[in-house]
């Protein structure tokens, strides 16, 4: 890793020491009226072309005359304000090997107003289909107002969100879902409350990823969902406050059940000079009623019928949980800017499963029933803050950005688990009960910096690395009851993993005429280790992957574009698959975890049309590795089911999609 951190830093020695040629450009002219008189004073502004980004302001000499020097190559717009005309837009100019270029003579007209200032400004398209992602511009559809984010997510292209809030990306889960280029670290339940409480107006773009560039983690199959909010830029103190409730009535049985939910959200927000001051608050409130019917039928070695399982579950339960969010941006001078967040989530959960099973024989006589309620009280708690600071070293778009990142996570389960028993006959035979205490605390910590170095003849450089570790330390404390006594369950265990991902990254883009190009390669290495406890037996990996990047794209005119696109990826296991721990639904279903798990890998490859940048027409495809897979197992002597998670065989998946 040392001999990369140096290669690393010497491209962007590199880089650097090229710069003071690649700004060496210059851009001058004057402005005059309709009768051939200077105009002094006037207000002249630089945009690149042509997202009329602005680059520099200058005002007007006494000879009417301006100049902009320092200037990279690349198509620009001026525009010129004065007090008493109209305002004036040239068309665009390009600054290539002519490092020096003097413009004509700007006439200016007569106007009937006064104005201040002009802005140049365009009206955004809702879709933007850039190399490397799809970007939707919210404000652009009117459909948006009044919508929550997650409505305006499940409307964007290639997403989808189930009932529970799950988001999805061309069908598939897992996707990593950012907060103006910050992760959420938010379970997706977690995250889908959050999103219901942040209105559209609040959002600015959302830029949709299948296959992250490689500055962005190469974790995640699914890809990357990163959502960009506005920024206010107004002095002053403002903010909004948003209330809501449902009720649902559904009919279970010869009863109807009405759970509510109900939301709260305060958004804050304070700007002074070079400080901005935010804050939000949500609360949620939320009843659950569901239902789950099983059917299960073991099998001897032979392939005999040995018993059938029927069982009906329901689940009651509420849960409420608070987020807090608080930050400060201190805009020390126009090249720096320091910031700090803080997150906050608390969340309480009660669940009550309640659950009947009938063991028949293979000839439908009831040989069985087993009567079981799970009291489970919750408590979920998540916290972090990041210390992020940000220079742009001159108009050309050249930054450096550092952020520093700690997460904390830390829950606890208390379960109680009874079972009645009855025979055939309907006649009680025993009582079982189990009582589980499960705590778990996660921290991570991790820095990361980029830096983004723009080039001439539109070219563009990346680099920046990352490194982060994890502790994950959960235990489970399973005691049953013995003639009044409660014993230790022998399968209580205590688990501790540990992780480190060290990444570095460099890339790429160059634009030239219909065609431009973007190759990035990302270089992680992993070292994790986990030690049972109980046992004291433990495991260590320690893998390095390269992943590749690669986009190509050629406008053939403004009406079509095609892009191809490769992209290596990882799905390392998560923590808590990782715990070789068991989860009870009731006495004969549980969960087990998995602590062998290895990461899989895929390759995904995608083109892409866009006809008038509406009309886009898809189709990917993906090959996986040791694909993580749920397994379910049965136990035919005990007539227990069990859900675990290891590795299977190679998938393979085509998708196609349009969207208009």
């Amino acid at each position: 890793m040392k001999q990369l951190f140096t290669v690393l830093i010497l491209l962007i020695i590199c880089a650097n020491s090229t710069i003071a040629q690649e700004r060496s450009g210059k851009i001058s002219g004057s402005i005059k009226d309709e009768s051939g008189k200077t105009l002094e004073g006037a207000t002249v502004t630089l945009n690149r072309s042509p997202d009329g980004a602005l680059v520099k302001v200058t005002i007007a000499t006494k000879q009417g005359s301006f100049e902009f020097d320092k200037l990279a190559d690349g198509n620009y717009l001026i525009a010129v304000s004065v007090a008493g005309f109209s305002a004036f837009k040239s068309e665009p100019v390009k600054l290539s090997e002519q490092r020096s270029l003097e413009l004509p003579a700007f006439v200016i007209k007569k106007g009937d107003k006064s104005l201040a200032e002009v802005t140049v400004t365009g009206k955004r398209p809702l879709i933007e289909n850039k190399i490397d992602r799809t970007v939707i511009n919210v404000e652009a559809a009117p459909t948006n107002a009044g919508a929550s984010a997650l409505e305006v997510l499940e409307k964007s292209p290639g997403i989808s969100v189930n009932n529970d809030g799950v988001i999805s990306l061309k069908g598939k889960q897992g996707v990593i879902v950012m907060m103006d280029g910050k992760p959420t670290y938010l379970s997706a339940t977690d995250l889908a409350n959050v999103l219901r409480n942040l209105p559209a107006s609040a959002l600015d773009q959302i830029e949709i990823m299948p296959n992250p560039p490689a500055r962005f983690d190469a974790s995640g199959n699914s890809g990357v969902i990163n959502i960009k909010t506005k920024k206010s830029r107004a002095d002053g103190f403002n903010g909004s406050v948003t209330t809501g409730g449902t009720i649902s009535y559904y009919k279970r049985g010869n009863s109807y059940l009405a759970p509510l939910r109900s939301t709260t959200s305060v958004n804050l927000n304070y700007r002074k000079g070079k400080l901005n001051l935010f804050g939000n608050y949500n609360y949620n409130y939320r009843e659950g009623r569901s239902d789950m019917t099983m059917e299960r039928k073991f099998y001897e070695k032979n392939g005999t019928l040995n018993s059938i399982s029927n069982s009906n579950t329901e689940f009651n339960g509420l849960n409420n949980n608070h987020t807090v969010k608080l930050g400060l941006d201190f805009y020390a001078d126009k090249k720096n800017v320091f910031g700090i967040v803080l997150n906050g989530f608390g969340f309480w959960g009660f669940p009550k499963p309640v659950s009947t099973q009938t063991i028949s024989a293979p000839d439908g006589s009831v040989e069985s029933v087993l009567k079981s309620i799970t009291t489970n009280n919750l408590t979920f708690f998540n916290y972090s803050s990041n210390l992020n600071y940000k220079h742009t070293f001159d108009s050309t778009g050249r930054e450096l950005t550092v952020d520093f990142d700690y997460i904390g996570y830390s829950n606890k389960s208390e379960t109680v688990l009874r079972t009645d028993v009855y025979d055939g006959a309907g006649n009680n035979t025993g009582r079982l009960m189990l009582r589980g205490d499960i705590p778990g605390v996660i921290n991570i910590y991790s820095v990361k910096s980029d830096y983004v170095h723009p080039l001439k003849k539109e070219m563009r450089f990346e680099a920046g690395f990352k490194t982060s570790f994890v502790k994950n330390d959960n235990e489970v404390d399973y005691s049953r009851d013995l003639n009044g006594a409660w014993v230790k369950d022998s399968r209580s265990n205590h688990f501790v993993y540990k992780e480190n991902i060290n990444a570095a990254y460099a890339q790429i883009n160059k634009k030239w005429k219909k065609w431009s190009a973007q190759l990035g390669l990302r270089l992680e290495n992993t070292v994790a280790e986990g030690h049972q406890v109980t046992n004291d037996s433990t495991f260590r990996r320690d893998y390095t992957n390269l992943f590749p990047t690669t986009f190509i794209n050629y406008e053939a005119n403004k009406n079509h574009t095609i892009t191809l696109s490769y992209g290596r990826r990882i799905e390392r296991p998560n923590y808590q698959d990782l715990n070789p721990f068991t989860w009870f639904l009731d006495s004969l279903t549980f969960r087990i975890g998995n602590p062998y798990i290895l990461p899989q890998f895929a390759h995904n490859v995608e083109l892409r049309h866009s006809f008038k940048g509406q009309f886009t027409t898809t189709i990917n495809y993906t090959v996986t590795n040791d694909v993580i897979a749920q397994i379910l197992k049965q136990n035919t002597e005990q007539r227990i089911t069990f859900l675990t998670i290891d590795n299977v065989a190679e998938f393979r998946n085509i998708g196609i999609a349009i969207n208009a």
